[in-house]
């Protein structure tokens, strides 16, 4: 399993997409300050996460998420299609 997810910085008023295979140390990654884009925005928040059977498909949903950049979609993205975390 692997997973596309969003997370949230209050300090920054930023969302964050990315992809994984374990969440909670993914998460733990990003709240260590270990990743370059997410260090200023710790603590990092958990927001919603959807399910993909593999590595290859939650790619390419990260990569086209990622195009995007409409807050709007990432709302109904997350209300339609994510699971809360």
């Amino acid at each position: 399993m692997h997973f596309v997810y969003f997370i949230w910085s209050k300090k920054l008023k930023k969302l964050y997409i990315g992809e994984t295979s374990n969440l909670e140390n993914r998460l733990k990654y990003h709240n260590q300050g270990r990743q370059r884009y997410t260090k200023k925005g710790v603590p990092w928040q958990k927001i919603a996460y959807v399910t993909f059977e593999n590595k290859l498909k939650a790619l390419k949903e990260e990569r086209h998420l990622k195009k995007c950049k409409n807050k709007n979609y990432y709302k109904k993205y997350i209300l339609n299609y994510a699971k809360k975390w």
